[in-house]
This record gives structure tokens, sequence and C-alpha cells, in this order.
């Protein structure tokens, strides 16, 4: 009977351990489609070695559900995901950005700006034949509007795009204190299960909480030996410890959105430590590329008017007066034109002066470039700053379809192999079926000696 009795036990545990692979091979099969789930596989062990009157025999078969997680693979694709997410927010900011500046089918672009810079200086010259001719200082005031007017607007709506901006900024930093917040939830779910409790399903949340963090900025992830996981900026500036998460904040600082770390963990400002996801996309065109766009405007605009304010001080008006300001202001936001008539341009007596500064057009006046060079070049690198922006997006796309795919090598459910475990657990479960059958029959017949018993 003892024996009979080990067999029992073998044939039971072998029911159990199938039972446990078919309902993980029915878990990934439910779940293929579901977004963050993590293949459920199965370990299987022997039982313990027992002597049973001199023979070794074991209490048969352990099975224990293990998710196929990969760390280092689920940490590659991390890392490609902020880095794909924040190239492909760069790019289409870049293209808001570039659409201010793009060439029509005139062959003028968008801004007018390069146009109005020919066409003020144009006028300038045309006038310096015909000096004494209202109509063409008209023309040429009427064009330092017109010029003025294309910088005040070309300004004022890469001000709107960094507004707009800083409104992205603020809501994705919302977003992101939310999932800060799911992590420490499911961080304080994992950590306080009792033993033998899976918690496969709130790691998966939990690992699909920080991809989509991943989405929006760039943080480290630490393992702890409670289960939980430890979330930080590049600077080490703590999103969650454990059960707590300690939200970003947003100010305004000098009309510019910052991004501050909780009270609770310092409260400085880290806009500098946040590069990666679409946050750090998003602050590095606020930032940097417009910043470089505008100062090139800036540096146009400002040379413009000295320029031609300084000429024209040097010749004399309609009324023969010394020449006074045609444009003010420095930059291309406050570019204005202070000449209140086309009387105070210095175009006499001979047109001259007049003719001085339309010739300004074509003096090297900005880094060894004309006006209408430097601002070519402006919009040219505006061009290769987008044109290598949308490569390294191609770039990092590709690398996050590679460790994608790789993590799903590991993790991911494939149907087909699902179908033959599934075949192979339901003979293995029919087999120990028999097994218990047969051991049941062969008890029964021990116990009822005397009692024919056939066994099937």
């Amino acid at each position: 009977m003892g024996s009979l009795s080990a067999l029992l036990s073998m044939s039971k545990s072998a029911l159990a351990a199938d039972q446990a692979a078919l309902s993980a091979t029915a878990d990934n099969i439910s779940n293929q489609n579901t977004e963050g789930y993590t293949r459920r596989s199965v370990s299987w062990s022997s039982g313990d070695t027992v002597n049973v009157r001199g023979t070794s025999t074991t209490t048969g078969v352990t099975a224990t559900v293990v998710a196929q997680r990969d760390r280092v693979l689920q940490r590659a694709v991390q890392t490609a995901t902020e880095a794909a997410s924040a190239s492909s927010t760069r790019v289409t900011s870049l293209s808001s950005l570039q659409s201010l500046f793009a060439i029509g089918s005139t062959g003028e672009d968008a801004s007018g700006i390069g146009a109005a810079v020919s066409d003020f200086f144009n006028a300038a010259t045309a006038l310096a034949s015909t000096p004494t001719d209202g109509t063409a200082r008209q023309t040429m005031l009427t064009a330092a509007q017109t010029l003025a007017s294309a910088m005040n607007r070309t300004a004022g709506q890469i001000s709107l795009q960094s507004s707009a901006l800083n409104q992205t900024i603020t809501s994705s930093v919302a977003q992101a204190n939310s999932l800060a917040a799911t992590v420490a939830s499911l961080n304080q779910q994992i950590s306080s299960a009792s033993g033998g409790t899976s918690v496969d399903s709130l790691v998966d949340q939990r690992d699909l909480a920080v991809t989509q963090l991943s989405k929006l900025i760039d943080v480290n992830s630490i393992a702890n030996s409670d289960g939980s996981v430890g979330l930080a900026l590049s600077d080490g500036t703590a999103l969650v410890t454990g059960s707590i998460a300690l939200p970003l904040t947003t100010g305004v600082a000098s009309g510019v959105t910052q991004i501050y770390a909780a009270t609770s963990a310092g409260g400085a400002n880290v806009t500098g430590a946040i590069h990666g996801g679409s946050i750090g996309g998003s602050l590095q065109v606020r930032d940097s590329d417009m910043p470089a766009v505008m100062a090139q405007l800036d540096t146009l605009a400002g040379t413009i008017a000295a320029a031609v304010n300084a000429q024209n001080a040097l010749g004399t008006d309609a009324a023969g007066n010394p020449g006074g300001a045609i444009f003010s202001g420095s930059t291309a936001a406050t570019l204005t034109v202070v000449a209140t008539s086309a009387s105070a341009i210095a175009a006499s007596p001979d047109g001259s002066n007049v003719a001085a500064i339309g010739a300004l057009q074509d003096a090297a006046s900005i880094g060894g470039k004309t006006f209408s060079g430097a601002f070519s070049e402006m919009v040219s690198g505006l061009g290769t700053t987008a044109a290598d922006a949308t490569t390294g997006r191609a770039t990092d796309a590709a690398v996050l379809t590679q460790t994608t795919t790789q993590m799903e090598a590991v993790s991911g459910v494939s149907l087909d192999t699902e179908a033959l475990n599934l075949t192979q657990f339901q003979r293995s479960y029919e087999a120990a079926a028999k097994v218990l059958a047969i051991v049941n029959e062969l008890m029964a017949q021990a116990i009822n000696l005397g009692t024919q018993t056939t066994v099937s």
C-alpha cells in the first residue's frame, strides 16, 4: 500500500501541475493583445526523494508559473522609448517652426521677411534716382513699414509656438505625475502582497506605467529588495520612492514654464535634467532650437535698423535738416518705423545718401554676409536642423523597433507556441488522470481482498 500511496501522491501532483500549466497557457492566449502583458511559462521541478520500504521514489512534480521578464531588455526598451518620443516631438515642433519660413510657389518665404528686406533696399535705390519724388519717398517708407511688420509678425508667431510648448509641457508634467502615482500605488500593492500570492499582474501594470512614463520623460528605474521600484530623473531627483510619489510642479519664470522637484524633494529647478520623452523634446525646441532662430532674426533686425539709421543721419531730409532715425528697436519683435512721414528720409539734395542706404543690401554686414544672405543662411540652417532631427527620429524609431522585437521574443505571446503547449499539457493531464485511475483501482483491489477487480 505504501508504494500505491506514493503513486497516488505523484499522480495527483502531476494533475495539479498540468492544471497550472493549462491555466498559464489559457492566460497567455486570452491576454495576447493585452498591452503590457508578460508571457507566463511553467517551471517544472521534481518533488523530494523519499524511501518507501527500501525503494527510493519522489513525491511527484511541482509546477511554478513564471512571468518571462528580461530586465536588461526592458531597460533597453525604456531608453529607446524615451529617445524616440523626444525626437518625434522635436521633429513635429521643428516642422511647425520651419513652416513660418516655407518657400512658396512664387519663391518667397512664408514670413515675407526675405522679400521685405529686398524691397526696402530696392526702394531706397530707386529713390536715389529721383530724390525729390514724393511718391518714391512714400514707397520707401511703406517698404520700411512692411519690413518691420514682417519681423514683428514672425517674432510673434515664434512666441506663440513657444507658448504652445509651455502649455504642452505643463500638461505633460501633470500626466507624468499621474503615472508616477500609479507606480507608487502598485509598489504598495506588490510589497504588501502575502507570501505565495502572485503579483505578476501587478508587476505587468507597473511596467506598463513606467513605459508610458518614458514616453513623457526620461527616468532611471531602480529595483528594490521588497519588489518595489524607485524612479528618478537623470540628476537623481526622486519621482517615486517605494509607495510614495513625489510630483513635479511647474511655474513660470521670465515668461517661460520651468519644472521643479516636489517641495519634499528640495523644490529645485530640474528643467535642465530632462532630456528624453516628449517633455525633453519640447524643451529642446523651446530652449535651444527656437532661441537660435530668434537670435539670428534679432541680429538681422537690429543690424538693419542700426545701419540704416546711421546712414540716414549722414544726409539731409526734404526740409534740409539732418536725417533722423527711420527705425527703432533692436529685435525682430521691437522693430518699429519711427519716421512719421516720407520727408524724413535723408534723400536730399542729390540722392547720394539714400543711394548709400540702398547699397547697404550688398554690404557684408552680418558675419561676412549680406542681409539677404544672413536671412537665407538662417532659413537654410533651420532646414538642416529639421532634416537632421528627422534622420535622428528614424534612427531612434528603428532602435525602438529592434529592442521591442527582442523583448517580445522573450516576453510576448505566440499563439503557435501556445497551441503546441496546450496540446502537450492536455495530453500530459490525460496521462496523469489515467495513472490516477489505475492507482485507484489497484488500491480498491488491495483493500477488497478476495473480490475480483479488473484493471482497465
